[in-house]
């Protein structure tokens, strides 16, 4: 309780995004992912992703943007099928292309849609991701309560964002990421650093949200999660199509 006061106190207040994806901002974020730091970042996020317990079944992307950490895991486990959902058609068209030039159109699929509604079944994905946009959703409470609609009672979840820097790191921590993901990035680094959440609002939010079994993990300096492990669930459909290879 005491640590929230203070979190609270000296980190300053949340700049809420108004800004929708231009056809730079797209360009910008798809080019920042071949740098050294991007990749290494990503790559991180779907080896933690794959470590939850969960070996076969269908994952969500949540705000997939160009659909690079879904199809990581697809690439890396044949044995997953993957929906990615996102506000953006530009964004969700650049993920289509990506799956189709990477030979995973059959396990990729990708639509628009809103985080808050998705048009998906309940109790349906065994793992259920998101990286580096949940300061981007509107009412994050919704977003969390309908992912746990759709996650299976045993699903893995993990969503990693940036943690709001105090009142003393923020203008260092806006020039040092602009530094590792390119100065093309800095105007979307500036917004997800001031509209990003601390741990403890994390923990407010996942409360509220009543998703069973979740924790908020501290991840680094820079990087908050949200994550859960899951297990294989063994009467899933991609489950019992292994029997029949």
């Amino acid at each position: 309780m005491i640590g929230d006061l203070v979190s609270r106190w000296i980190h300053p207040a949340r700049v809420i995004p108004k800004r929708d994806d231009s056809t730079e901002d797209i360009d910008a974020f798809i080019d920042s992912r071949a740098l050294e730091y991007a990749t290494k970042s990503d790559d991180a996020f779907v080896e933690r992703a794959l470590k939850l317990g969960v070996g076969s079944g269908m994952v969500l992307d949540v705000g997939t943007r160009a659909g690079l950490i879904v199809l990581k895991i697809l690439w890396q486990n044949e044995n997953f099928f993957s929906i990615g959902v996102d506000s953006s058609s530009a964004m969700i068209d650049r993920a289509r292309e990506t799956a189709a030039a990477w030979g995973l159109g059959e396990r990729a699929f990708f639509q628009v849609g809103d985080a808050r509604r998705m048009r998906l079944k309940t109790d349906y994905f065994d793992l259920v991701v998101s990286d580096g946009v949940f300061h981007r959703f509107p009412d994050p409470v919704s977003v969390l309560s309908e992912i746990g609609r759709v996650l299976k009672p045993k699903g893995g979840l993990l969503i990693r964002d940036f943690r709001r820097p105090n009142r003393f790191k923020m203008a260092r921590d806006i020039v040092g990421q602009t530094q590792s993901y390119g100065n093309r990035m800095r105007p979307q680094i500036e917004e997800a650093l001031r509209a990003a959440y601390t741990p403890a609002e994390l923990r407010q939010m996942l409360k509220a949200s009543q998703i069973e079994g979740a924790r908020v993990v501290e991840l680094d300096e820079h990087h908050v999660a949200i994550e859960r492990e899951g297990m294989t669930d063994p009467n899933s459909w991609v489950s019992v199509r292994e029997q029949y290879r």
